[in-house]
């Protein structure tokens, strides 16, 4: 059993390197931040609840920084899905491989993008199609840049989950489970 000590931890810290990584790197390039990746490893490691927790906390304490706005509820709802959804998947899985989180962690994260793309339209009044297609290719919408946003996000999480995943999990999970 899980002391609520360690839970907390947990949950904090993951929250603010979340909310940190956010903040320092907003000025790099759009959407390659490791927050969905470490939303994720949340959920995995601590369950669905913690997962969600850290997923609406991440965004939500970011963007009392960076400019809180509607936005704010639609991403942090949408970051709090992907982390229960990756505890829901994962949280008793004995044992990640590295292709099933890489893939898994893409979905999740295209996820969040499609619900923020669709939200964002409703709001707007705009076509939820090209709200989505604007994800992908911008270009093609109009946009002024040529930058996929939504997918950049999705290869960030990818590669992270694909270079560190199972090892990050594997080490949290020794430290979170360890009872001494």
């Amino acid at each position: 059993m899980q002391s609520r000590t360690k839970l907390l931890t947990l949950i904090a810290a993951l929250s603010a390197a979340n909310a940190a990584f956010r903040i320092v790197l907003a000025g790099g390039p759009y959407n390659v931040k490791p927050t969905a990746f470490l939303t994720i490893i949340a959920g995995i490691v601590a369950g669905p609840i913690p997962g969600l927790i850290v997923g609406w906390l991440s965004m939500t304490i970011s963007d009392l920084a960076l400019g809180a706005g509607y936005w704010t509820i639609e991403t942090s709802a949408g970051m709090a899905v992907v982390g229960l959804l990756a505890g829901l998947l994962w949280h008793r899985s004995s044992s990640l491989g590295r292709i099933r989180m890489t893939i898994g962690g893409y979905l999740l994260t295209m996820l969040y993008d499609l619900f923020t793309a669709v939200v964002d339209a409703l709001i707007y009044s705009y076509p939820w199609q090209a709200s989505v297609a604007g994800l992908y290719v911008p270009f093609l919408t109009g946009s002024p840049t040529p930058y996929p946003f939504g997918f950049a996000h999705e290869i960030t999480t990818a590669v992270l989950c694909l270079a560190i995943g199972p090892a990050l999990v594997s080490r949290i999970r020794k430290v979170y489970h360890h009872t001494a």
